[in-house]
């Protein structure tokens, strides 16, 4: 394979924009003989002119030989071995050795068996392997140039995201891809290649096979990036959402007279939530994961008539265990977590008591879950249009948390 090589003043990457300790880790490969390059996610970014939010370098060299040049640093993984350099102040450089295929590719002899050795190999198979063409490019530190395998140079060029290879055959791989592919046109901006799209929507059930902490890890990972409303429409146009969590066609479904509008709903949620994470505000996983299940508890919540005050509260509560054990149950999420999710929720009827009757009971913020509570309501509130009111504004003291919601920019 001939790759396109851009020579150092056909592109806009400087050394001045590489993490001094990247650098050094490029450079001390580069003296000892090994090919070092930088790649993945931080070369995509360096060449939009964006911050990386890490560096990661691969080489020719093995991870034994990897880890004789830096001391400071340990070899993690068992089929495909990684070798992470520690630096001070917590920075990791991490740096893999070429490989053939990707990690979740498995092999299987003709006997059904499933081998699972490592599988080193070339620049060009390591960036075949890779899941987008924007992510497969290359910075190589021997001449300052980018190397492309892959025709990632000229989909950056066209805001274009695309599979490596036939993206039918790379989704049936690995599932999770069509995970990543949507986080990349919501992180980007870019528009997804129509046959990237639609094998999308044609394997979307694909991602049940993955294991379920891969999937929970990924969907957390978009939601906490500052893109989870475009992510997440992405994943309701293509139909992933509904086959991540199927208990959610209860709401989104064509069954729902009101899925548009629940739909537009939901977003609103995450498009606060984006807000804050620009602000540099980090948003908790269990108030993210109290929203995600909000609208479905909505739905079953007010799907049910009861009459007598004592019947409505103790469904209230059913409800809420209910909903948790239908969306986030099946993903492994922590039993602490759960607990806080359910504690938020639960909390947010007291809060409105509050509200109306103008003041807090000191029982209510004493919870530990009292904060976090009084987040989701001024989210959930925004998110619907409403002020969020000055009694629990002044609940929380002043730079409590550095993530207390503003009010909207749009709605000022």
């Amino acid at each position: 394979m001939i790759p396109i090589t851009l020579p150092r003043p056909e592109h806009p990457i400087s050394r001045k924009r590489i993490d001094e300790e990247a650098l050094k880790v490029l450079y001390r490969l580069h003296r000892h003989g090994f090919l070092a390059f930088l790649v993945g996610g931080s070369v995509r970014d360096l060449l939009l002119v964006k911050v990386p939010k890490d560096f990661d370098v691969a080489t020719n060299a093995h991870p034994q030989e990897i880890r004789s040049l830096f001391k400071n640093s340990r070899i993690i993984g068992r089929r495909f071995r990684l070798v992470q350099i520690y630096f001070r102040g917590r920075k990791i450089v991490e740096v893999s050795t070429f490989r053939s295929r990707s990690e979740f590719e498995e092999i299987q002899t003709e006997s059904g068996e499933t081998l699972r050795t490592e599988s080193f190999g070339t620049p060009p198979e390591d960036a075949l392997r890779r899941d987008l063409t924007i992510n497969g490019l290359f910075y190589n530190i021997a001449d300052f140039s980018v190397i492309d395998y892959v025709g990632g140079k000229a989909d950056l060029d066209r805001k274009i995201i695309r599979t490596i290879g036939d993206p039918d055959e790379r989704f049936l791989q690995d599932p999770v891809r069509m995970i990543r592919a949507i986080r990349h046109a919501a992180r980007t901006g870019f528009s997804i290649e129509e046959k990237t799209y639609q094998a999308i929507v044609r394997h979307r059930e694909e991602i049940r096979r993955c294991s379920t902490s891969r999937v929970k890890d990924e969907l957390l990972r978009d939601l906490k990036e500052g893109v989870a409303q475009p992510s997440l429409r992405l994943m309701l146009e293509t139909g992933l959402l509904l086959s991540i969590f199927p208990d959610l066609g209860r709401v989104f479904g064509n069954q729902n007279p009101y899925s548009k509008k629940d739909q537009e709903y939901f977003l609103s949620l995450f498009d606060r939530v984006d807000e804050l994470i620009r602000e540099g505000r980090p948003v908790p996983d269990q108030i993210l994961l109290a929203l995600l299940i909000l609208p479905f508890w909505q739905r079953v919540h007010c799907d049910h008539p009861c009459t007598g005050y004592r019947e409505r509260f103790i469904y209230f509560l059913e409800s809420i265990r209910w909903a948790i054990d239908q969306i986030l149950t099946p993903y492994g999420i922590p039993r602490g977590i759960k607990e806080m999710v359910f504690q938020i929720l639960v909390a947010q009827s007291a809060l409105r008591k509050s509200v109306e009757k103008g003041m807090i009971p000191r029982r209510l913020r004493m919870k530990k879950y009292f904060d976090e509570a009084v987040l989701f309501w001024g989210i959930e509130a925004q998110a619907g249009g409403r002020k969020v009111p000055s009694l629990l504004r002044k609940a929380v003291p002043c730079g409590f948390l550095p993530w207390w919601p503003k009010e909207s920019k749009r709605r000022r």
